[in-house]
């Protein structure tokens, strides 16, 4: 009996503690990390924003390892109005060594709870370029207002984008721009609190990946041009075909990437128009008016689409590619103009004349190879297997042929 009792007292110990161990581990707090390394764009903002919402959710702590040179404005817009209404805890986290986070990555760090730099990593360079002046000083007063939102100064925050300012980690920690000098996750837990909470990982999903991609300038610009020549290549031939559907596609996922930029209405306006007038000039005679204008028009709505104070978008990619575009509208009307004026070559007409081969006997009747098809043929001379014809006439599906070089 006593046995008995002795073996249930361990096996109660051991119970108790297994689900102490438990209890502790379901208690223990967590921190998710996540990881913004290159330009911030619109598949980084989706993530942020998506990161902060299961944060919120879980109610836990978020760290945001970056390293960036920068990125659009309206994604970095909504990334900061996004951190500054959070309801937990945000650090952002510039590394690893050697890392840096100008223009976009300052105001990111700056709309931080608690702003953290790696050794040997710099912020700054806020400056739009081109610089304007009144978009300068806009600038200026957005990135003072998120830094005193945090109780960061104002002052020093505005030399970000006012002169353009760069700091390392020492500097920015005297500075009162930074809450911290770090080189581990560990000395971040331990600054804010949470020295030995668990610490998740999230990664970033296939669609932000994909709008990654969808939102760069220069994808963008490559597939808008990809889908008006496939457009256009549809107009000139009959039917809905590959060239129509591509072009369709490439436009819905160019107009979609573009969505996510601060688009110029007007340059879209103006592209339209220039589509729009090449068109009509594909179906009205000479190279004219329609032509003209709707080439200004697309150069011009290609240079008016989006201007990022911090990117100069496609830059001179734009430029080539709507000189490229132009040029290429240019051929495709020639082409069309030349295709329309060619007389029509079916029926009757387009057999007459032709030359083909024998590839039986024909003595009256036989089979003739013609452009790669078999016809069913007749003559009034046997002709050989071999031989060479040419087409005299044709009665429905038959044609009537002679020997090449005979009258």
């Amino acid at each position: 009996m006593k046995k008995r009792i002795f073996v249930l007292a361990i096996f109660l110990i051991i119970l108790g503690c297994v689900a102490t161990a438990h209890l502790g581990e379901a208690q223990q707090e967590s921190v998710y990390v996540i990881e913004v390394d290159g330009t911030i764009d619109a598949g980084i903002s989706n993530f942020i924003r998506k990161s902060i919402d299961r944060a919120e959710r879980d109610n836990v702590a978020l760290i945001i390892k970056m390293n960036t040179p920068g990125g659009l404005l309206s994604a970095t817009k909504e990334i900061v109005d996004r951190m500054l209404n959070a309801e937990v805890e945000l650090v952002v986290w510039v590394t690893p060594r050697g890392a840096w986070a100008y223009s976009a990555g300052t105001f990111i760090l700056l709309a931080s709870n608690t702003a953290v730099m790696d050794n040997g990593t710099t912020i700054g360079a806020a400056q739009p370029r081109p610089e304007d002046p009144k978009v300068t000083a806009a600038m200026a007063e957005w990135i003072g207002e998120v830094a005193d939102q945090r109780g960061r100064p104002k002052n020093v925050a505005e030399l970000f984008v006012a002169q353009n300012l760069t700091m390392g980690p020492q500097e920015a920690l005297d500075n009162g721009i930074i809450e911290l000098r770090a080189s581990s996750v560990d000395e971040i837990l331990d600054n804010i609190g949470l020295s030995g909470a668990r610490v998740e990982t999230l990664e970033m999903g296939i669609f932000e990946k994909v709008l990654r991609v969808l939102s760069d300038p220069n994808i963008v610009s490559i597939l808008f041009i990809a889908g008006l020549l496939g457009v256009l290549a549809e107009i000139t031939t009959p039917g809905i075909g590959i060239p129509g559907i591509a072009g369709v596609i490439c436009l819905l996922l160019a107009l979609w990437g573009l969505g996510v930029l601060e688009i110029n209405y007007v340059g879209v306006a103006l592209i339209l128009l220039g589509v729009v007038l090449i068109a009509a000039e594909l179906f009205t005679p000479g190279f004219g008016v329609f032509g003209v204008g709707g080439g200004v028009a697309l150069f011009l709505g290609l240079m008016m689409i989006d201007k990022e104070p911090w990117i100069e978008v496609a830059g001179n990619l734009a430029k080539g590619a709507a000189i490229v575009l132009l040029a290429l509208f240019a051929i495709l009307i020639v082409l069309a103009r030349r295709a329309m004026k060619k007389p029509v070559t079916v029926g009757r007409e387009a057999m007459v004349g032709q030359v083909g081969v024998a590839n039986t006997d024909i003595a009256p009747d036989g089979i003739v190879k013609l452009k790669g098809e078999f016809w069913r043929a007749t003559s009034e001379q046997r002709i050989r297997k071999g031989e060479e014809v040419v087409v005299k006439d044709v009665k429905g599906l038959v044609l009537i042929v002679e020997k090449r070089g005979e009258k």
